[in-house]
């Protein structure tokens, strides 16, 4: 299986000129998206060009944020805490004197 999914979008581009004359080929300067669909255009804007653009996203993208941590305490930085017991016979009390 794969770890990414594809997007197909068919983007309408129309050419962008300056100030020379059009059938010149120096005038053309650029491209703008006039429009754009999931599928082909069934009636694309006259004196446009259609490109079919397929975009490639991880999957990852589109999980949402999960931080997780792993936190490792190494034993030299821990410290034991003894434990200090006064045993005392229950047979011998104060008041035997």
């Amino acid at each position: 299986m794969s770890d990414s999914v594809q997007a197909t979008v068919y983007l309408q581009l129309e050419p962008v000129h300056n100030y020379l004359p059009r059938d010149n080929p120096q005038s053309l300067i650029g491209a703008k998206v006039v429009g754009l669909t999931q599928k082909k255009a069934a009636k694309p804007r006259g004196g446009t060009v259609e490109v079919k653009l397929t975009i490639q996203v991880p999957k990852g993208a589109f999980l949402p944020l999960r931080p997780e941590a792993v936190i490792v305490i190494p034993q030299e930085l821990t410290q034991a805490h003894p434990i200090t017991v006064d045993a005392t016979d229950p047979n011998e009390s104060d008041t035997d004197q």
